[in-house]
């Protein structure tokens, strides 16, 4: 498994250390400890994998700090809460991509899902890697496109010789296509 960063937010130092003791079962080793209160400038200051939250905080329920950590951060996070109140956070977090338990849970429960949250957040980082990467290839795609019709409007030539130009001058300069594509709209287009 790959090195994990996580981040455990809950009042109690008891609930602190046995969170921690379940993520060391759970493979997870770089481990930041918080009270919750400094959550949201822990996360803009640092990157974290997953996010242990034992609601509530000292001084506020922390249900609005889990949803915004949820949206705006690529980070799994679990949030614990007292059974009284589970049915109404599941209601009120729904959507938001949480992963929430009571307090109550067992051992083993909490501990396969770390596990499941770090194959998932793996999964994840994967499929944003390759959406970024496929939108690259489209992006260069449209670029080409658009260098040749610039060639075919400005020269006359028919989309094949645009295309067979194109080719034969990134091969003669030892560019890529998308660079020539940069350069001929660089030439025509602002000119």
């Amino acid at each position: 498994m790959p090195s994990v960063k996580a981040v455990i937010a809950a009042a109690s130092e008891d609930i602190k250390a046995s969170l921690s003791s379940m993520c060391a079962e759970a493979g997870i080793t770089d481990i930041t400890v918080t009270d919750g209160e400094s959550l949201r400038e822990l996360f803009a200051e640092h990157t974290y994998d997953i996010a242990l939250l034992v609601l509530p905080f000292e001084d506020r329920f922390g249900a609005d700090t889990a949803a915004f950590l949820s949206k705006s951060y690529d980070t799994q996070i679990i949030a614990f809460v007292p059974s009284k109140v589970y049915d109404d956070v599941c209601a009120k977090l729904a959507r938001s991509g949480l992963l929430i338990l009571p307090k109550s849970s067992p051992r083993a429960l909490i501990i396969n899902a770390l596990r499941s949250a770090v194959h998932t957040k793996e999964k994840l980082d994967g499929l944003r890697e390759e959406k970024r990467t496929l939108t690259e290839m489209v992006n260069e795609m449209k670029l080409v496109s658009r260098a040749k019709c610039v060639l075919i409007e400005y020269l006359r030539i028919s989309e094949k010789e645009a295309h067979r130009q194109m080719q034969k001058r990134a091969m003669d300069q030892r560019i890529t296509l998308s660079e020539v594509a940069a350069d001929i709209l660089k030439t025509y287009e602002y000119n």
